[in-house]
């Protein structure tokens, strides 16, 4: 909300910021009152946030509607990066990507803060800016601005699937209300902190896109290009590669352990046909992705997934599942590591098998067991397996949740400041990184005897803090403090230079040996933790 307060406008008064607030909650409406924003409740809560979304359309009059997510963060450019763009009459919404200040599981778990970006780059600036090219943009659901008038051609947002989004944007473009993506960090949020979340999460982007082929099927519905149908088509498909992946992974346990084939081909086959196809597959997404992903990374996440995307496929398709829409949680913190078994379990039955497969494999080629098996498909399989297996191996740390010990994610500043200590002492520091509830400050020189409180002002915004913690650090003296009594006045000040205009929140992020540095990291860590032990 504050940030959303901060955005620059020509006509401020013009700018009304509304919380929806399904569930009527006191302290919502107290802090919206405390912050001059309009609060927005609902006595029947009816298509979820669909449905929340068309009842605020109800009770506001504005000619642009933006919707955003409670955990996104508006940058103070937003409306300025966008709103121009309705200068054309027949501009039904602009999307900017989602991006993220804290790091995904894959980052996190995988020690891969560094070396790989947030999961969701890739479709969020490549794929989203491909598909502009054809008026197929997608409407993701947040950081988002609409015309009024396009959705009420639509009759608001739709609702009857979970995945009201994809489904909202589908249907403007049939109306053939013409729409664009603005490829700038403008609003960033919280990605899923746990794998668990993020299971959920996936589960259900892969029920509500079924959803929506199953009620708006894109070859059905009049008014969208060829184009925008075999976009929309593709979208869809892509969440059976969870069955696709699965059935990849079950194949040469199938030949090797009870010698049930998936094809019949020997080992010149396959060189002759295969490794062609796959090496220009890594060639073409390398091309397509700019070589901020790559192809063996994206199996390492579709294998992680494959058994619960196939599972929620499955059970859309066939069983007519009634699960509602359910909002992932946000600023998950803990302070103990665990291993996630709900979650684990499918990857490690796999992983058990596949290490069976292999040695079975083995012993058939050394001679240990008799079998009619040709040599190629064994060699083929052996090579399968291993390919699985090393993938397998990844995924199932995935589960391994570490401590997330921080309520907000930290920013790097180098602001200089003049810090006065209860105990009179004045010292000069740093800022290093901080956040609305503390700071890591570089002192300019060593002091041992700093009281436990104490304040700093910038730009005549006073922030009083507490002390937590004091360490000496390659010669320089550190501390860590934490912010009290914050007025409204400081506590916009760090939004704004934090959240609202940081633009270190998205680094496109560019390795080819990437893997090699999870690899290496992730043993460095499990080796360290053995020796403190």
């Amino acid at each position: 909300m504050v940030a959303a307060k901060l955005m620059n406008y020509p006509v401020k008064s013009l700018v009304n910021i509304y919380v929806c607030d399904d569930g009527s909650r006191d302290e919502i409406k107290y802090l919206c009152q405390r912050l001059g924003v309009h609060y927005v409740a609902r006595e029947e809560h009816k298509h979820a946030k669909a449905g929340n979304l068309n009842h605020a359309m109800s009770v506001s009059n504005g000619n642009l509607i933006v919707t955003m997510d409670a955990d996104m963060v508006l940058r103070t450019d937003f409306l300025e990066k966008t709103v121009g763009y309705f200068e054309n009459p027949n501009m039904g919404f602009i999307q900017t990507p989602q991006t993220f200040f804290n790091d995904d599981p894959y980052q996190f778990n995988l020690f891969a803060t560094n070396v790989i970006g947030n999961d969701q780059d890739f479709f969020m600036r490549n794929i989203e800016q491909q598909k502009d090219a054809f008026n197929a943009t997608m409407y993701v659901g947040s950081n988002a601005i609409f015309r009024r008038e396009a959705l009420e051609s639509i009759g608001g947002f739709a609702t009857g699937v979970i995945t009201e989004d994809m489904a909202t944007g589908m249907l403007l473009q049939a109306k053939k209300w013409q729409t664009g993506f603005v490829n700038e960090n403008l609003a960033s949020g919280l990605a899923p902190e746990t794998f668990g979340d993020l299971i959920k999460q996936r589960d259900r982007w892969a029920r509500g896109n079924i959803q929506v082929g199953k009620k708006w099927h894109p070859w059905r519905i009049k008014g969208l290009s060829f184009m925008q149908r075999l976009i929309y088509t593709d979208g869809i498909h892509y969440w059976f590669s969870g069955i696709y992946k699965l059935i990849f992974l079950l194949a040469p346990i199938f030949f090797l352990v009870f010698g049930l084939y998936s094809l019949e081909t020997n080992l010149e086959q396959i060189l002759t046909f295969w490794l062609p196809s796959f090496v220009a597959s890594q060639l073409a997404f390398n091309l397509v992705s700019e070589k901020k992903q790559t192809v063996m990374l994206s199996n390492i996440y579709e294998t992680a997934t494959a058994p619960f995307m196939a599972f929620g496929v499955f059970n859309e398709l066939f069983l007519k599942s009634k699960q509602k829409f359910a909002v992932t949680r946000k600023g998950v913190n803990t302070e103990n590591s665990f291993y996630n078994w709900r979650t684990a379990w499918p990857i490690i039955v796999l992983l058990v098998l596949s290490l069976f497969g292999l040695i079975r494999g083995i012993l058939l080629i050394v001679g240990v067991w008799e079998s009619s098996i040709p040599k190629d498909g064994i060699y083929i399989n052996i090579f399968w397996l291993f390919y699985n297996s090393f993938s397998l191996i990844l995924a199932s740390y995935l589960s391994n949740e570490r401590p997330r010990l921080r309520k907000s994610e930290r920013f790097l500043s180098d602001t200089i400041i003049q810090i006065k200590f209860t105990n009179q002492k004045v010292v000069e520091g740093q800022i290093l990184d901080w956040n609305e509830d503390g700071a890591r400050i570089k002192l300019s020189a060593i002091i041992e005897d700093l009281s436990l409180h104490g304040q700093f002002d910038i730009m005549g915004n006073k922030f009083k803090f507490k002390k937590m913690w004091q360490r000496q650090i390659n010669g320089q003296s550190l501390i860590g403090v934490t912010f009290k009594e914050l007025d409204m006045s400081a506590y916009e000040y760090i939004i704004r230079h934090t959240y609202a205009q940081n633009s270190q929140i998205y680094n496109s992020i560019i390795y080819s040996n990437r893997l090699w540095h999870i690899i290496v990291k992730w043993w460095v860590e499990i080796l360290s933790k053995r020796k403190a032990h």
